[in-house]
């Protein structure tokens, strides 16, 4: 049974059901994302060689492997839907500061003039680094506005707390 109070902020229940499915599609796909992206900074082959390259730009270790914890259990967190919005807003703030980082000290180059074949190229397709960062900054953004929908642990913790 779906809670009316929840039901009052959309026009119909089928507005909320295409919401709520929108938001599962974003919620997943962005927290795979984080968990793809959070996983090798806390295990694996490639943590010390990141870790050690991260500390070369003043990064402390212990900050990085908060990163690394952030992006595993906020992305795990989007995916089932507990906590999203805490969750989806302290991705966001990562994302601001990933962003920063990049154009601040990643980013040494000029601006190219233009999409210049040989700069594409000479990125293997990534530009500069905070394009990916920006659009997880805004689909975070988007999660805390819309919320988790229907289909989330949050809704179920929600209508048994009321």
């Amino acid at each position: 049974m779906v809670d009316t109070s929840y039901a009052m902020i959309f026009s119909t229940i089928q507005d909320m059901v295409y919401i709520s499915i929108a938001s599962l599609v974003l919620r997943i796909f962005v927290g795979a994302l984080f968990i793809v992206h959070g996983l090798p900074k806390l295990a694996g082959q490639w943590r010390k060689p990141m870790r050690d390259g991260m500390s070369q730009l003043g990064i402390p270790g212990l900050l990085f492997d908060l990163v690394g914890l952030l992006e595993l259990l906020g992305g795990l967190a989007l995916v089932i839907g507990f906590l999203t919005r805490i969750a989806a807003a302290l991705l966001a703030l990562e994302m601001v500061g990933t962003t920063i980082l990049y154009i601040a000290k990643l980013y040494k180059a000029p601006l190219p003039r233009g999409f210049a074949e040989p700069m594409f190229k000479a990125t293997k397709g990534y530009m500069f680094g905070w394009e990916l960062d920006t659009v997880l900054l805004a689909s975070c953004i988007a999660i805390v506005l819309i919320g988790p929908g229907i289909f989330s642990i949050d809704i179920i913790v929600w209508t048994l707390v009321r």
